[in-house]
């Protein structure tokens, strides 16, 4: 008879269960359509698209991927891009995670190189940076925190349950930002942004065949060679740079060495906003709908390179 009861009981549960996914579901997709749940419309269809992952650093995440897939079904392009940007990636870090980039099989690969990539002394120059610029540090670290604090938790009551349950049963958001916050951030004007330490006795590039990030990036290159996934490079804006004109021009020569051996596009942004008041600060262009440009150009580059 105890059994009998149990299993009543573990019914009911497994019924209710049930019940509240598929209503809780349903509603959601009506309270917010653009989300991507269980039995989201937009699930299903995503999957009959082709992929277009979108790679880098931090330096890469302003572009807006959702302003991308727009344009896209605007011109019937049945094609979906992912910005898959982290926070201090490099070549050697991207290579960790290569193979579960290449199982989710993208038809193509936009990589956004920095310059600081091939910095071999980055670490002491972070460390360096932040001992004399404790306050921007910490200024920024705290801001990105409390923001995504603020992203999780909605002000309503109703809006409250409705993200929380969201959150618990299909995941966080956003769908194309998946590794940072993808949020609104301020511009600096120009004359307000401070220009960066002395930080000469720390920069070390090297460009060598030698280097780690070298090795890995080529690894990625014929990596995605040998997966038949189409790769587009290009180097990633800043608003000034501590490297001296000889090193960007190595910078470059390698990457058009590498896109010559190696048959894959390269496209030059490093210095093309530097005048423009579109920065957060001098590595960061600000997400926000006055910053488009950077986004836009990317979108050129993909129409122009994909057989679409």
């Amino acid at each position: 008879m105890n059994y009998r009861i149990l299993f009543l009981i573990l019914c009911t549960i497994i019924l209710v269960s049930i019940i509240f996914g598929t209503s809780m579901s349903l509603y959601i997709n009506v309270y917010d359509p653009n989300w991507y749940g269980f039995f989201s419309d937009n699930n299903s269809n995503e999957n009959l698209k082709k992929r277009i992952f979108l790679i880098g650093s931090s330096s890469v995440y302003p572009i807006n991927s959702t302003y991308v897939n727009h344009q896209l079904y605007l011109n019937e392009i049945n094609y979906e891009i992912f910005n898959l940007a982290d926070m201090s990636d490099n070549p050697k870090k991207r290579l960790q995670s290569l193979s579960n980039i290449i199982s989710n099989k993208p038809d193509i690969v936009i990589y956004g190189l920095d310059i600081y990539n091939f910095d071999v002394n980055v670490e002491k120059k972070s460390l360096y940076d932040q001992l004399l610029n404790p306050k921007n540090f910490f200024t920024y670290q705290f801001d990105d925190f409390m923001k995504s604090i603020q992203d999780k938790i909605p002000g309503s009551p109703k809006d409250r349950t409705v993200s929380t349950l969201k959150y618990i049963l299909f995941g966080p958001e956003p769908h194309h930002h998946p590794f940072i916050n993808f949020y609104k951030t301020s511009i600096t004007p120009i004359k307000e942004l401070q220009h960066f330490v002395n930080e000469s006795e720390f920069q070390e590039y090297d460009f060598s065949d030698n280097n780690k990030q070298i090795i890995s990036f080529k690894k990625i290159i014929n990596e995605f060679k040998n997966n038949e996934i189409k790769l587009i490079v290009f180097s990633t804006p800043y608003q000034k740079t501590t490297a001296n004109e000889n090193d960007v021009k190595l910078f470059e020569k390698m990457l058009e060495a590498y896109s010559k051996k190696y048959d894959f596009p390269i496209y030059f942004l490093h210095d093309k906003y530097g005048e423009m008041e579109i920065w957060r600060d001098g590595i960061h262009i600000a997400i926000n709908k006055d910053t488009q440009i950077y986004t836009k150009d990317v979108l050129k580059m993909l129409i122009q390179e994909a057989e679409f």
